[in-house]
């Protein structure tokens, strides 16, 4: 490809960079993706050099653009069922390694259905928010605040199955000291098993900012509500940063 940084002008650069992420967003396949965005870059170069804008080469408004090349390109279910796979395997690893790091590991059936649920159900939102960020012309406040509250949204969902469990849910499955040890073996695996498979940092980095802060505060003299409260502020901070460092890195490959 030629040297975006170089070769384009801004709204150029903003519009390939957005474009990338909603075709992302929507399930498209990566390789399609890139073969798309480089033939449209020469087009886009050769446009600037006659003086011409960036509606002028797709006909429309990016936003109309975007949904029509999505909509005329097929959805990756092969690659996106892996993707799902992993995040089922990666949910359960997470669940194991706070029920060890909370008195052992004591599984009930809201737990086991509800979690998969609620991890799907997350990375569906931040999918569509993701779309829409890439075709809306969103401040950066304006992006930040959508985050917070979609990491908000995350976190109620993940602290209302706790409680519903504790509530209702009557334990299904519950480990020895030496189940839960192997568990926790197990689960730490699949974090290195995902890192290698996709090739991102993002099953190392989550488990640390889920749990270390939990594990540290834990060394503090901060109990109850505080420590919860703490804990859940440094965690949901550390996910609010990286969620918007993976945009910018997605917007930038």
């Amino acid at each position: 490809m030629l040297d975006v940084n170089k070769a384009l002008s801004k709204e150029s650069q903003n519009f390939l960079e957005n474009l990338r992420l909603y075709l992302f967003s929507s399930g498209k396949e990566s390789d399609v993706i890139e073969d798309i965005l480089e033939e449209l870059e020469v087009h886009l170069f050769e446009a600037e050099r006659n003086g011409k804008s960036v509606e002028h080469i797709i006909g429309r408004s990016p936003k109309e653009y975007m949904k029509q090349l999505s909509d005329e390109m097929s959805v990756d279910f092969m690659g996106w069922l892996k993707y799902l796979v992993m995040i089922v395997l990666g949910t359960f690893s997470y669940l194991i390694m706070y029920k060890a790091l909370n008195g052992g590991i004591e599984l009930s059936l809201w737990e086991i259905i509800g979690y998969p649920f609620a991890g799907l159900f997350s990375i569906f939102i931040y999918m569509m928010c993701f779309k829409y960020m890439a075709s809306h012309k969103l401040s950066k406040v304006k992006q930040g605040v959508l985050l917070y509250g979609l990491s908000m949204i995350s976190l109620a969902l993940f602290t209302g199955l706790i409680l519903v469990s504790k509530m209702y849910g009557t334990t299904f499955i519950e480990l020895e000291s030496t189940g839960n040890i192997i568990a926790v073996i197990l689960a730490i695996s699949i974090f290195i098993l995902i890192f290698f498979w996709s090739e991102s940092w993002v099953s190392i980095i989550i488990p640390i900012l889920l749990f270390a802060p939990e594990a540290l505060l834990k060394l503090t003299d901060y109990q109850g509500n505080v420590h919860l409260i703490l804990s859940s502020l440094i965690t949901m901070l550390g996910i609010f940063l990286y969620c918007g460092y993976t945009i910018r890195k997605t917007k930038s490959s």
